[in-house]
């Protein structure tokens, strides 16, 4: 079984590598299975913003050639990025962000997303 290095959770944060998380900031924690529909939502909506910056920076005639290859290059960028499951924490931001889920590690291992149903479990007790 593969480990999951770099996480941690004491009574105040939740570590993941570089990143930590103030428990008193967390409302929630769960397990995302990401389904086909995530997946292609993510492409189409990667694709099409590198293709609006693409458009906004080149001219009318050099952003026609550009527009449909940067596209396929946002598309291709997002595919290498996609995973099958997320480990996800609800945070409650300080400014008007408000609360968010924000994914913590990604994965697309069955025996990683075992560890993050329990790291799960862990943040909820540390919760109540």
């Amino acid at each position: 079984m593969t480990k999951l290095s770099g996480f941690s959770i004491d009574n105040a944060n939740v570590r993941f590598k570089k990143d930590q998380y103030s428990l008193s900031k967390i409302n929630a924690a769960r397990v995302k299975s990401n389904t086909f529909k995530d997946h292609a939502l993510k492409v189409v909506t990667v694709g099409l913003i590198v293709s609006s910056v693409v458009w906004m920076i080149c001219p009318d005639g050099f952003g026609i050639l550009t527009g449909p290859i940067s596209i396929v290059i946002g598309a291709l960028a997002a595919l290498t990025t996609i995973r099958k499951y997320e480990l996800q924490v609800e945070f409650r931001h300080a400014d008007e962000t408000g609360l968010q889920w924000i994914t913590i590690a990604k994965t697309n291992k069955p025996a990683i997303k075992k560890q993050f149903e329990h790291h799960v479990d862990e943040i909820r007790q540390k919760l109540a």
